[in-house]
């Protein structure tokens, strides 16, 4: 299978898998959380990755509050945000696009993501949009269509960059090709390509700056 080359103007990170390694913190906090309920946490554990949390709250138990739950579980990851460490290969990526060409639309809360980030040592970006700036988290596209309009960019030119069905789900929903980024195939069908880690991405740019992702396929 050749090579892919993906023009884009800008690219919209997921955070969590794809940017940060916080996976330890993350389910550490919802084991938690789900032995405090009295909770099944195999249950809960195959619903939170790529979800709002208070969509995840708001599954199992309807009839809670779900702002002071939720603020309860933002104190515990907050806690262990130190904890996060950079998924390899990531900075070379960040390090070539310009403050305007990406953003990050994440299912976290802005506190607890610009924590992760700078646990993870990585520029804080200009553009976020998190858990409370849209009403429907993924797999909606409404996060990425914002992270597209704060950006100034028309959706289709721009790059979404995931590590779960339901953001490759929302950047399909949202017109963006989307690269899955996953040791574990399948590939979701709505992704434009499939990679393992960010050492298969580099940025290149044209003779007139316009950048483009080359995807090394193996």
């Amino acid at each position: 299978m050749p090579d892919q080359s993906l023009p884009f103007q800008a690219i919209l990170f997921d955070m969590d898998g794809v940017l940060v390694d916080s996976n330890p913190a993350i389910e550490a906090s919802w084991q938690l959380w789900a032995d405090k309920h009295g909770l099944d946490f195999a249950a809960v554990k195959a619903r939170i990755h790529g979800r709002k949390a208070v969509e995840v709250i708001r599954h199992f138990m309807p009839e809670a509050d779900i702002e002071t739950v939720w603020a309860g579980l933002i104190d515990q990851e907050m806690a262990s945000a130190h904890l996060t460490v950079p998924i390899p290969g990531v900075a070379p990526i960040l390090a070539a696009l310009k403050p305007e060409e990406w953003a990050v639309v994440t299912s976290a809360p802005l506190e607890l993501a610009q924590a992760r980030m700078q646990a993870a040592g990585h520029p804080q970006p200009t553009v976020w949009v998190t858990a409370r700036d849209v009403e429907r988290g993924k797999p909606a596209p409404d996060g990425f269509l914002l992270g597209a309009a704060k950006l100034g960019v028309e959706p289709g030119d721009c790059l979404v960059i995931e590590d779960a069905g339901p953001g490759i789900a929302a950047a399909h929903a949202a017109g963006m090709p989307a690269i899955y980024l996953n040791t574990d195939p399948p590939t979701p069908d709505d992704a434009s390509a499939h990679i393992a880690g960010h050492d298969q991405l580099a940025i290149e740019r044209d003779a007139t700056g316009a950048a483009v992702m080359r995807i090394t396929i193996r």
